[in-house]
């Protein structure tokens, strides 16, 4: 009864291929259709929240700026509706190759920062405040 349903619906349940492929072909071929870690745009984290609507802020501020991100976050917090503690926490999720403009953007005071980190201290005209001897 059941082969006469399907045998009228197109394709869905038809194997789409009639011959059998050897095992390393089926290797081959799963692995360039998965991102199980050899491609360039594997999401990584930008961003750890504390809760998920401080992801959404998050993911808002990227995506407002050309960024495509995504929200990782437990199940069970969300179905709980849980705010704070390890359930709730969140992560905010950029392809690899946007991760080093999504951090400026996220952290922009980090680059000033790298250019003081000299280990001179100026002034406001740029003079060195700082003694040879200090």
């Amino acid at each position: 009864m059941m082969t006469a349903l399907t045998n009228n619906l197109p394709d869905w349940f038809r194997r789409k291929r009639a011959k059998q492929d050897t095992p390393e072909e089926e290797q081959v071929e799963s692995a360039s259709t998965t991102t199980g870690g050899g491609s360039d745009n594997e999401p990584v984290v930008v961003w750890e929240a504390a809760n998920v609507m401080e992801a959404q802020v998050v993911k808002g501020r990227l995506e407002s700026e050309g960024i495509p991100a995504i929200i990782s976050s437990e199940a069970v917090g969300t179905i709980y509706g849980l705010t704070a503690g390890q359930l709730a926490a969140a992560r905010v999720l950029v392809p690899a190759p946007l991760a080093d403009k999504a951090l400026e953007i996220l952290f922009p005071g980090d680059a000033e920062d790298a250019e003081n980190a000299s280990g001179l201290d100026t002034d406001e005209s740029g003079a060195d405040t700082q003694g040879p001897g200090q």
